[in-house]
């Protein structure tokens, strides 16, 4: 009756019109992009500098800041004053937790609850479950982090002489949060090289790399891995068997290319010890920590190849870490090889990966190949003047390695970082940004279009 009665009145027909729902994935993007614009303004101030800059090297740093990366077209030691190394301090800390969690930290600060949209990008960010309350999340990623930094930076106190108190604390704050977050700045001109026989600097820094890129989840629950009331081992997740074993499969073999292909070259005058040293140390952090203690230009191809490599895996997710993840790699390799044994589904350890995770590693994977592949093909047409042929495969390996280094937010460089042109400083720049936020914004953003899928009707071609 009620219908009837206003069928033909004109606000009948009046289209319902629908609140627009804010899409967290913007949200992520943007107050990014706000940090990093921020963040150059501040650097490029002139109380941030020793001596002027240009705009674009101050946003070039500011972006290898937030995003973890380490890449610098400047000396960081030199050119920044003591504001400065502040200023870029908070930019590495903020990008090494992460928007989402300052964010919802200020909110509940604030005596306010985040939403849901804002819930689920902050849960997707540290554990694979959706019911877990971000306040608990927050009270155990914010103290272990703040905790392993205070440590770190104690310890590093104790190696770095020769300054004034409050220049050697600072310092050591400074690197600790660099270690921690995996962002490879220091303020050292030459990075970690004079300390590459300092056995307390570098397990320290391995250390503070590795927990930082070991991610939330997988450290969560390796701390509690023994329950000593009832004596007995918990069981832990397959998510955390991947992320071990992978991550202990990755150093493992670093360590074992590393001492093959440079025992004689890079570390020739080195003792053995010292050797061992030098190699694990490289092997925890080149990953995607950028922080070294050899020359990396002066290291033989073979070994830049291998970084290549494992940097493009980077670290596990849910950490300051980059790359397309350990876990990704590994589900790839997992996927060839239950398919090479005619296995429809992708299976391991006793269980079976769904399809939506195993589509959703592809797509990482190829996303990424298809950056790397496009931001190298534009750096080679930029940086190599006329396509010299003289310099051809030093320069594509130069390049590459820069470019792979900056996707997988590692920070390690053979030294055309200072060389960039400023078209490819804007390429890289862009190449960092799109390694810390591909996979969320890349691949989450597509997916959420996709509501509908048409099926079409089959016809098979040749492959192989």
């Amino acid at each position: 009756m009620l219908r009837s009665k206003y069928q033909g009145s004109r606000f009948s027909e009046s289209p319902v019109v629908k609140k627009k729902q804010n899409n967290p994935i913007t949200l992520v993007v943007l107050g990014y992009l706000l940090l990093i614009v921020v963040g150059a303004i501040l650097l490029s101030l002139p109380v941030s500098l020793n001596h002027p800059i240009s705009f674009l090297e101050a946003l070039f740093t500011s972006t290898s800041a937030v995003c973890v990366t380490g890449l610098s077209v400047l000396d960081i030691s030199s050119t920044f004053s003591h504001f400065g190394d502040w200023v870029l301090l908070v930019l590495m800390q903020l990008g090494g937790l992460g928007i989402m969690t300052v964010s919802t930290t200020l909110i509940l600060l604030a005596g306010m609850h985040p939403g849901f949209n804002h819930q689920s990008v902050l849960l997707s960010a540290f554990s694979q479950e959706g019911n877990i309350d971000p306040s608990k999340i927050l009270k155990a990623v914010l103290p272990f982090t703040f905790i392993l930094e205070l440590i770190g930076a104690a310890v590093y106190f104790t190696q770095f002489s020769g300054a004034r108190l409050y220049d050697r604390i600072f310092v050591s704050v400074f690197q600790a949060v660099s270690s921690f977050c995996n962002v490879g700045f220091t303020l050292f001109p030459d990075s970690l090289v004079q300390f590459q026989l300092n056995p307390v600097v570098n397990l320290s820094t391995c250390v503070l790399a590795l927990a930082g890129g070991f991610g939330f989840l997988a450290v969560t629950e390796l701390r509690y891995l023994f329950d000593f009331k009832q004596h007995k081992v918990r069981k832990i997740s397959l998510h955390t068997h991947i992320a071990t074993v992978g991550t202990l499969f990755v150093v493992a073999a670093s360590v074992l290319v590393f001492s093959l292909t440079e025992w004689s070259n890079a570390l020739s005058d080195l003792s053995i010890g010292q050797k061992l040293e030098t190699t694990l140390f490289m092997a925890f952090t080149s990953r995607t920590a950028g922080l070294n203690t050899v020359d990396v230009s002066g290291l033989c191809a073979s070994s830049l190849f291998f970084f290549i490599v494992i940097m493009f895996i980077g670290a596990n997710p849910g950490s300051c870490g980059g790359g397309v993840k350990v876990t990704t790699a590994a589900v790839i390799g997992l996927l060839g090889f239950n398919r090479l044994l005619g296995r429809e589904k992708t299976q391991v350890l006793g269980r079976t990966i769904p399809e939506t995770t195993v589509d959703k590693a592809v797509r990482i994977f190829v996303v990424a190949i298809v950056v790397i592949v496009l931001a190298t093909l534009l750096l080679l047409c930029t940086e190599i003047p006329g396509g010299v042929s003289g310099a051809g495969q030093s320069s594509f390996l130069k390049v590459l390695f820069e470019v792979v280094s900056a996707y997988s937010t590692c920070g390690l460089s053979m030294g055309l970082t200072g060389e960039l042109s400023t078209v490819g400083r804007v390429v890289i720049c862009c190449v960092m940004f799109i390694g810390r936020m591909g996979p969320l914004f890349l691949i989450s953003a597509v997916a959420g279009r996709v509501q509908n899928t048409t099926w079409f009707a089959e016809e098979d071609i040749m492959v192989g």
